[in-house]
């Protein structure tokens, strides 16, 4: 359970990122960032920490969501290219964050 609650606090914070690159600074954007904050990831992570057996699990667990959402996100929404070295450190974050679960 703990480990779902940290990837809801990670989408929380990747769709919050997401909307600050689209807008730009403004307070569109803050307003949008500051909203999903409050109301998503702050009660996600702070369930998330208080169930997990200990710190170190959700914060690499945490790393990892953000760090394949980010992947998406920046594919998907932005474009942006992916070189050889980030898709390795993406599949190595994906296998440590299963192994970290299991």
């Amino acid at each position: 359970m703990w480990w779902i609650l940290q990837i809801v606090g990670c989408v929380g914070v990747t769709s919050g990122i997401a909307s600050l690159r689209h807008f730009g600074v403004g307070i569109t954007s803050w307003v949008i960032y500051s909203g999903i904050a409050m109301s998503i990831s702050y009660f996600a992570f702070q369930k998330s920490y208080s169930l997990a057996p200990n710190f170190v699990l959700p914060w690499f667990v945490g790393q990892t969501a953000l760090n394949v959402l980010g992947l998406l996100v920046g594919l998907a929404l932005f474009k942006d290219t992916i070189t050889p070295q980030q898709w390795v450190g993406i599949a190595l974050s994906i296998i440590g964050g299963y192994l970290l679960i299991k």
